[in-house]
């Protein structure tokens, strides 16, 4: 850009071969990158098929956010049928799940209540499996 302020003739700044050459090599750097983070995604698919739900943005987004449980609710619709939330204890900032609510009818959802807590700690797959 610094090149192009200096001398703003566009077909010069075209016929540039070192900036063509940078561009070509970021773009196979970037690919890499992608196909790795695809890898990645896989593997966390496999360890929770329900992620297959998710596009590889929603999937990041919760794995960017792992340590804070209550980031998943804008998702569960997409990875359980018929949930809307989960219901945490009312303990600020909790990470024990005790229930979770339909998503119909809107005016009453169902709520079910979990025979057993589960502790939404550790990586997602592994909690969210137990629900």
């Amino acid at each position: 850009m610094k090149q192009t302020h200096k001398k703003p003739i566009v077909l010069e700044r075209c016929k540039a071969r070192s900036d063509l050459t940078r561009f070509q090599d970021n773009n196979k750097v970037l690919d890499s990158i992608n196909k790795d983070l695809e890898k990645y995604l896989d593997t966390k698919r496999a360890k929770f098929p329900r992620f297959c739900f998710l596009s590889p943005d929603e999937l990041i987004q919760i794995l960017s956010e792992s340590r804070n449980p209550h980031a998943v609710q804008p998702h569960l619709k997409k990875c359980f049928d018929n949930m809307n939330k989960i219901i945490f204890t009312e303990v600020e900032d909790s990470i024990e799940i005790i229930g979770m609510v339909s998503t119909q009818p809107e005016d009453d959802p169902e709520t079910v209540n979990f025979t057993e807590s589960i502790m939404a700690e550790g990586p997602v797959e592994t909690w969210m499996n137990s629900i």
